[in-house]
């Protein structure tokens, strides 16, 4: 609107100037219009109204161009503003980053600087209390070198005082084995072999102060020999042998069979004794054809495959048992399980068979074995031996008793 008020403002200027001139250079026709004469023609108007509206549509569609374009360099102003904030977001966020891997690399970098700076100091440390470990080590050892040369001095010494403190050391071993060997062992035959063996030594010393230990050491040798053990190795190897023949014993069948005399139905091999012979024939036909025979025993049924078994399998137990028994020295248990074998045996085996019998004379001796265990107590000879090997002398002390 503004513009076509301009643009009608400037046609007016314009005729209103031109009839001016037009006045001014003709002044005939200037004295003669009049009012109406001084308007400007209407074609003339019109023509001027159209040039002057062509220039302003050209000048809008100028304004609309240039607004046009002014709003498109702010839009690509403003894509190119977006797209400069989005590369230094994404230099920002890989900056970011890059500088988080940094931190990280450092940190590790810094954690295995610190590692390889520690493990010299430990192990340096460790040098250091190793060194000091040995030191003392090396001053313990030194004093223990120290303290075993006094005490070589001091059994230098004991042995210039008294020879025969070897021999009483070596009598006091064997006493102790004899011991061990009569207490854990219960072998009372090689416990007196052994204390005989230490009373040889103390008779070797030839020194009449020890006459109260020898004649407590043959106290001790007579109580040994005295003791009475049972064979546990003898008697389980014969236990061993009666359960391998158990397997093989026969079992108690009856017979079923009744004896006849064959001589009354024998026929003879002479012709002439025909009728005799016939006359036999016909008898034992009829006397077979039905028989009835009485018996005056109790017959039993065979035992079954299985019941076979198991009773071979329970005299065997039995039989352990026994064994058992004989190694913990129990003489009712063992009476027991002998028993049982040797009534399981008459009862269910065939006794009249050689190896049945046999096997009831193993189990007889078996059952004749005494089971006592040794109620032993310590040796009097022992507290003398250790006073002399102590002390290299025997103090005044009453003599055992015997």
């Amino acid at each position: 609107m503004e513009n076509n008020k301009l643009d009608s403002a400037d046609i007016n200027v314009t005729s209103a100037s031109d009839n001016q001139a037009s006045k001014d250079t003709n002044p005939k026709v200037k004295a003669e219009l009049s009012p109406q004469a001084k308007r400007p023609p209407r074609p003339s108007s019109r023509k001027r109204r159209k040039a002057s509206s062509w220039w302003v549509r050209l000048s809008i569609l100028i304004s609309w161009i240039a607004a046009g374009s002014a709003i498109a360099a702010c839009y690509w102003l403003y894509m190119q503003l977006n797209q400069q904030q989005s590369i230094q977001q994404s230099i920002q966020q890989s900056t970011t980053a890059k500088i988080a891997s940094l931190e990280a690399r450092n940190k590790a970098l810094q954690q295995n600087i610190s590692q390889a700076i520690n493990e010299p100091i430990a192990r340096i440390q460790k040098l250091e209390q190793q060194q000091k470990d040995d030191t003392k080590a090396y001053a313990e050892l030194s004093e223990l070198k120290q303290k075993q040369q006094q005490l070589q001095q001091r059994v230098n010494l004991v042995a210039q005082r008294n020879p025969n403190h070897w021999m009483a050391a070596e009598a006091e071993y064997l006493a102790r084995m004899a011991s061990r060997k009569l207490w854990l062992e219960q072998d009372p035959q090689t416990a007196t072999k052994l204390l005989q063996a230490a009373d040889s030594r103390i008779e070797a010393m030839k020194d009449p102060a020890l006459n109260p230990l020898r004649k407590a050491l043959a106290h001790d040798i007579v109580t040994t020999r005295a003791l009475k053990t049972t064979d546990i190795t003898g008697a389980t190897y014969a236990i061993d042998a009666v359960i391998e023949q158990i397997a093989f014993l026969p079992l108690n069948q009856v017979n079923t069979e009744i004896s006849h005399d064959d001589s009354e139905s024998q026929l003879s091999d002479s012709v002439d004794d025909w009728q005799s012979n016939l006359s036999k024939s016909v008898t034992e036909f009829l006397s077979g054809f039905i028989t009835i025979r009485e018996r005056t025993t109790d017959l039993e049924p065979l035992l079954p495959v299985e019941q076979q078994w198991y009773l071979i399998e329970n005299v065997r137990h039995k039989l352990l048992q026994a064994q058992f028994a004989l190694y913990n020295y129990d003489k009712k248990a063992y009476d027991n399980a002998i028993s049982y074998a040797q009534r399981w045996t008459k009862q269910y085996f065939d006794t009249h068979h050689g190896q049945t019998q046999k096997v009831l004379s193993e189990l007889d001796s078996l059952s004749k074995i005494d089971i006592e265990p040794l109620n032993t107590t310590q040796f009097k000879s022992t507290p003398l031996l250790q006073q002399l090997v102590n002390y290299g002398q025997m103090s005044q002390i009453e003599e055992p008793s015997l």
